[in-house]
């Protein structure tokens, strides 16, 4: 399978599309709060990224913003080239009123100019959201642009019953995960007699920069991080750090040296990981607890357990990641975007963006300190480790950095480039800070 085309490569284009519709939309100040535009009529055009069961779940929310308000919503989905449909919606003077995507985007929405500040005093219950949501929507400089909506931290699924066919306990450390996947890529878990399972599952394809995502937990662990605040309003790099070569040369090791990671691994995205685990060709799987409903749904059902990511030198460390509520620049309706946001961030669009729809948990874990997960799921303690590694360890990237996107695909595109050829990964991210370095100063 050849390797997906990356995002990155489409950036030119997507900055003229966006030029274009920044000299024509006489952008707004602050979406979720003065921007002239007050409240319009007819339904309010929200996008969404996301697909399958997610639609019922956004439709459901979206019903009961309704009835409390009266607005109605014109929702629009996709998941396949998403921002490339925003892009080309800008350049056609055609932006939707919200977009809802990925809180990594927002770097990148900010530096195109498609989305406004948002006074973040105008949304009811901003006081209920919890501080690490809003800092996830606030730029160094101390501006909020856009609202939370959902929140997560990775963990790390586990195949009990591997475990207790290779006699091992679940990993709590480097050393411990080494051990168990090289122990369910060797002694054949499953029992099949054949040597087809693998310890590790990996999304380490360079669309959307997944590697990078992926990597980023052993990147905290070992005490590293991408970009450093310059203390004024920037960033530096700290890709290049000692730090981030012990993450690069680990995550090498387990790929490279102990062959624990599945099979075409560089090419696969998540949803080809998601059937590795789920179909039983590898047996630890990092990931968002998104994936319990979809795995749910599957063979391996009662048949593994979600556990914290095991610590690293530096200890223990989670790539937290965020939904967010976008307030795109030229609506016409930031009195309406004020009253959407603060109905989702409130306890009844939380709780029913969580167990609304079974299979689409569109609200992974509650931005609203008031709602507990564990509870709203039934009990199931799941959902509790999943708040407790969001609380603990969990970590953002620095995703309003402008164009935050940008640094994640070129990191994707080296640590592939790292493991495809098992070189050497000091000069690997050597030369990728000095990329980081160069963006840093457009």
């Amino acid at each position: 399978m050849s390797k997906p085309r990356s995002h990155r490569r489409m950036l030119p284009l997507t900055a003229l599309a966006v030029t274009l519709a920044a000299a024509s939309t006489g952008l707004t100040a602050c979406g979720g709060g003065d921007s002239g535009g007050g409240s319009a009529t007819g339904p309010l055009k929200v996008w969404v990224r996301g697909a399958g069961d997610s639609g019922k779940a956004y439709g459901k929310v979206f019903d009961g913003f309704t009835k409390q308000t009266g607005i109605k919503v014109e929702l629009f989905m996709t998941n396949t080239d998403f921002e490339t449909k925003l892009n080309a919606a800008a350049a056609a003077h055609k932006l939707p009123d919200v977009v809802i995507d990925d809180g990594a985007q927002l770097g990148t929405f900010k530096n195109q100019g498609i989305i406004t500040e948002v006074d973040k005093s105008k949304v009811g219950g901003n006081a209920q959201v919890s501080a690490a949501a809003w800092k996830s929507v606030t730029d160094n400089e101390g501006k909020t642009y856009g609202v939370p909506y959902s929140a997560q931290a990775n963990v790390l699924l586990v195949r009990t019953d591997w475990l207790k066919k290779v006699g091992m306990q679940p990993p709590k450390t480097w050393d411990d995960l080494e051990k168990v996947a090289k122990a369910f890529t060797t002694q054949d878990p499953d029992g099949n007699g054949k040597n087809d399972t693998y310890g590790l599952d990996v999304p380490g394809s360079t669309q959307r920069g997944y590697l990078s995502w992926y990597w980023s937990n052993f990147l905290y662990q070992a005490g590293g991080s991408f970009l450093q605040p310059s203390g004024s309003g920037g960033f530096t790099s700290a890709i290049g750090s000692p730090e981030a070569v012990t993450a690069a040369d680990f995550l090498k090791k387990l790929y490279c040296t102990d062959k624990v990671v599945q099979p075409g691994a560089l090419n696969n995205v998540t949803t080809d990981t998601n059937k590795a685990f789920q179909t039983g060709v590898a047996g630890m799987y990092l990931t968002g607890p998104y994936a319990y409903a979809t795995t749910d749904a599957t063979a391996v059902k009662g048949k593994y357990t979600a556990i914290a990511p095991p610590a690293g030198p530096k200890g223990s460390g989670s790539l937290a990641e965020g939904t967010t509520i976008y307030a795109m620049a030229g609506s016409q309706r930031s009195d309406d975007f004020t009253k959407f946001a603060s109905y989702m961030v409130s306890p009844q669009a939380q709780t029913t963006g969580m167990t609304g729809v079974p299979t689409a948990t569109i609200v992974r874990l509650p931005i609203n300190t008031t709602v507990d997960p564990a509870k709203a799921h039934g009990g199931d303690p799941r959902w509790q480790l999943a708040q407790q590694v969001y609380n603990d360890s969990g970590r953002y990237e620095p995703v309003s950095a402008p164009d935050w996107q940008t640094y994640r695909n070129d990191a994707a595109e080296t640590l592939n480039k790292l493991l495809s050829g098992c070189g050497d990964s000091q000069q690997a991210l050597s030369s990728l800070n000095g990329q980081f370095s160069s963006l840093l100063k457009k």
